[in-house]
């Protein structure tokens, strides 16, 4: 289930979204044109914890790795 969306301010589209699953947070991230390009499973950290790590992202703060 899709619980929030941070966008990149120095784009058109990119995103972070943030989902709950059965097994805990997951955050998925979209290019520009809406194009997946990753996702990331963070099982046993808080929704807080989740929704911060996508908002560094949107932010410029975090960097996606491979």
């Amino acid at each position: 289930m899709l619980i929030s969306t941070y966008f990149k301010e120095d784009t058109n589209g990119a995103r972070a979204e943030v989902h709950h699953t059965n097994e805990g947070y997951m955050i998925e991230y979209y290019d520009m044109s809406g194009n997946f390009m990753k996702s990331e499973t963070h099982h046993g950290k808080s929704l807080q914890w989740a929704e911060s790590t996508a908002e560094n992202w949107a932010l410029g703060i975090k960097k996606l790795n491979g």
